[in-house]
């Protein structure tokens, strides 16, 4: 599918510098926000993401650093463009050799360059769609100094619907400061990256298996970052967070043949078992149960796409491996019974997402 155009985030034009700039401190020596960019490939998103960050209103310091991984689709003239307009306020960081290639963590790459004290975290194919958005999460932090890391609400939109990260009814959906462990047990993308802010001694305190072994950053950046005084969560819808967007990392993995991703997945879930090991070992014993919900969960859904894609050893594997950790629900018991007639567990699991699609549907 070819990249979607160009948002309109806003029907104004686009501030100059000078105007960007009229109400931040003339003495200020340093930012009070970094805000952290990082793109490859993404020629039909990057201005959202840059467009975004300029219409930012605030009576504070902020500088824009746009970390381009050597795109080859237009990405980097694109951003040099916007680097040129506007020179006191972004810095593009233009590689001419890819970096995640050589094994390297992009975003702490990037913020090698920050000299805020605050990073505020937006990949390329994400954008921010309140010009507020800078100033709250920044005061909200302000008023926690405990808090290392904030997050909020996010659109999320795909290629064919759009909604939101935690729907308004929700009874999460309050300004509040997330526990550890509840970040610990959903392990995927609780904290959507566009909504990220976080103290700059995070990336100092990021230990070495999170470089070699972790299979993927985000989860234990904010893991890390939540321990120990938890997560700010903000209500406030303030960025959208594009889902199978091109180029985008779960995208790349749909396009592997079957026996890449299957090699791949296998491999995630290796490392990501380590990875939780580790964080066992750092957090200490109090954490040790939502470790164990989380990986039991993991192992549970790995059974299950296993399952889907008719790969069945791994099946069974996944669900012993799942049933080993902890008993979570009933649908991780059945699958564990009929782990040795897996066509007849694959049917089964068919039938109850056809019943449960039904449902949705029918609102009940």
């Amino acid at each position: 599918m070819p990249a979607p155009a160009t948002d309109v985030l806003n029907a104004d034009a686009l501030p100059s510098e000078e105007a960007l700039v009229r109400h931040w401190p003339a003495d200020a020596d340093r930012p009070e926000v970094s805000i952290l960019c990082t793109t490859f490939n993404q020629a039909g998103y990057i201005r959202d993401a840059i467009e975004g960050f300029l219409r930012q209103k605030t009576d504070f310091c902020f500088e824009i650093i746009i970390h381009d991984d050597a795109s080859t689709d237009g990405t980097a003239e694109i951003v040099d463009e916007y680097a040129q307009r506007y020179p006191r306020v972004i810095r593009a960081v233009l590689r001419h050799e890819n970096q995640y290639q050589k094994g390297h963590r992009i975003m702490p790459l990037a913020a090698g360059f920050a000299r805020a004290e605050y990073l505020a975290l937006c990949e390329g194919d994400d954008f921010w769609c309140d010009e507020q958005k800078l100033a709250r999460q920044y005061r909200a932090m302000q008023a926690r100094p405990e808090i290392a890391i904030s997050y909020h609400n996010v659109m999320r939109r795909g290629p064919d619907q759009e909604h939101l990260h935690i729907e308004a009814h929700d009874k999460r959906n309050h300004e509040r400061v997330v526990h550890l462990d509840e970040l610990l047990v959903h392990t995927g993308d609780y904290c959507p990256s566009p909504s990220l802010m976080l103290h700059r001694d995070v990336m100092e305190r990021l230990p070495e298996w999170f470089y070699t072994t972790a299979p993927v950053g985000d989860f234990y950046l904010q893991v890390i970052a939540a321990w120990p005084a938890g997560a700010l969560y903000l209500p406030d819808v303030m960025a959208v967070y594009r889902t199978q967007a091109q180029g985008s990392w779960s995208q790349q993995q749909r396009r592997l043949e079957d026996d890449q991703r299957h090699a791949r997945h296998q491999d995630f879930m290796t490392r990501h078992a380590e990875c939780m090991t580790h964080l066992s070992e750092l957090l200490g014993a109090s954490h040790t149960p939502a470790i164990t919900l989380a990986m039991a969960r993991r192992w549970y859904y790995a059974s299950v796409e296993y399952l889907q894609a008719g790969r069945y050893r791994a099946f069974r594997e996944a669900i012993a491996a799942s049933m080993h950790l902890q008993a979570i629900s009933a649908p991780q018991r059945l699958l564990f019974l009929l782990r040795r007639t897996p066509r007849l567990a694959a049917r089964i699991m068919a039938l109850r997402q056809w019943y449960q699609r039904c449902r949705s549907s029918s609102g009940t």
